[in-house]
């Protein structure tokens, strides 16, 4: 995830969310939904929310986060469709 600060009462946030590979189009969308409505909740001075679906791996779960990844930064540890 990456944070900007676009002014006093506005925050730009990015992420990356995890979701199953068969998830339908409409899951992703709603967990993308779900997301950005937990987030300005949590900030409500987050103004534009970017979140990029990512596939979610086990794998890469295992190896925890990567404080040096490129910007949207690395897909949380839990997927969250379904």
């Amino acid at each position: 995830m990456r944070t900007l600060h676009l002014g006093p009462e506005e925050l730009l946030i990015a992420a990356k969310i995890a979701v199953q590979h068969d998830d339908t189009a409409a899951e992703v969308a709603h967990a993308i939904n779900a997301a950005e409505a937990r987030i300005r909740e949590a900030v409500p001075i987050a103004r534009v929310i970017y979140l990029e679906p990512d596939i979610y791996s086990e794998a890469e779960a295992a190896k925890g986060p990567d404080r040096e990844a490129t910007p949207g930064g690395p897909a949380p540890t839990q997927p969250t469709g379904h």
